[in-house]
């Protein structure tokens, strides 16, 4: 296999299986404090409450079938993908139901994640909504290690 074709497989089964991963169980909470539950891969937590997190924790924990189905689909259609442009030539007209198959099964992906998220959301309590939505939609930034420069 030529290097580039390894890594496109590579990255193709990485970000299937970043979007795959279950979500990590949440810490225990020192003290009285809720611990931050990790709703998706990554760094980033939300802080709910204890019943928040054992409703988050039921929800996002069910797996769905067809989401490992439409993952797998769409790794061997990025392998079919990289195939044809690894030749010298491309054939579009070979390229375009591809293309369109990916895109409808990338279009099913997000609605099914979406329905999860409105799941959880209806489920939550208004202040754990609250927090959960804040969060999505203004994450909170890594802390650097490094103070902030001030450019004097």
């Amino acid at each position: 296999m030529t290097r580039t074709m390894k890594l496109v497989m590579a990255t193709a089964v990485l970000s299937g299986a970043a979007i795959a991963a279950p979500p990590k169980p949440a810490a225990k909470p020192a003290g009285n404090a809720a611990a931050p539950l990790a709703l998706s891969t990554g760094v980033r937590r939300v802080p709910l409450s204890p019943e928040g997190n054992a409703i988050a924790a039921r929800i996002m924990g069910e797996k769905d079938p067809r989401v490992a189905q439409i993952q797998m689909d769409l790794a061997a259609i990025r392998q079919e993908k990289a195939q044809f442009l690894s030749g010298a030539t491309v054939d579009v007209d070979k390229l375009e139901p591809l293309m369109r198959r990916e895109e409808a099964l990338q279009t099913e992906l997000r609605a099914k994640q979406n329905d999860r998220l409105l799941e959880l959301l209806r489920a939550l309590s208004d202040a754990d909504r609250v927090a959960l939505l804040q969060n999505l939609a203004n994450p909170a930034r890594l802390q650097s290690s490094k103070p902030a420069e001030t450019g004097r």
